[in-house]
């Protein structure tokens, strides 16, 4: 559909730059932002609110911290773009959700628990998580790290 339509677009972006999306030129925080605004439907931040936790990483004291209501569209796609905001390679100054900095929440917590009990938990590693690329190495020696995936 679109939102695959849009990922694609993204990487093609990406790949035209030399380092790809390492360029100084590929504003990862522009893109998201246009891409969320373009593909989600206006009473989005309804339908999310209480089903969606959104992992940020609160810059004042290093917390972890779920968002999982949202009171706008603008507001849930402000929250994503601070959950995907990686300090020095998204930029230096972290945006702000509702007054407070937020970054990548994956810093605090990669894989955090949610109240809710039905939580589908997604990573881009492979291990445990309920979506993530099957891991298809024959290794003998394994090395685990805590809260990857």
């Amino acid at each position: 559909g679109e939102a695959g339509a849009n990922i694609i677009e993204v990487s093609k972006e990406a790949r035209k730059r030399f380092l790809g999306p390492l360029h100084p030129s590929f504003n990862m925080v522009k893109t998201i932002r246009s891409c969320l605004q373009k593909t989600l439907p206006d009473d989005c931040y309804e339908r999310a609110s209480g089903r969606l936790g959104i992992s940020l990483t609160r810059v004042s004291d290093g917390e972890n911290v779920i968002i999982s209501h949202f009171n706008s569209k603008d507001e849930l796609i402000q929250a994503n773009v601070c959950s995907t905001f990686i300090p020095v390679y998204c930029g230096l100054i972290p945006p702000s959700l509702q007054g407070v900095r937020y970054v990548d929440g994956g810093i605090s917590d990669n894989v955090p628990l949610y109240e809710l009990k039905n939580t589908i938990t997604v990573s881009p590693f492979s291990g445990e998580s309920d979506i993530c690329p099957q891991d298809s190495s024959t290794n003998i020696h394994e090395l685990r790290v805590t809260n990857t995936s």
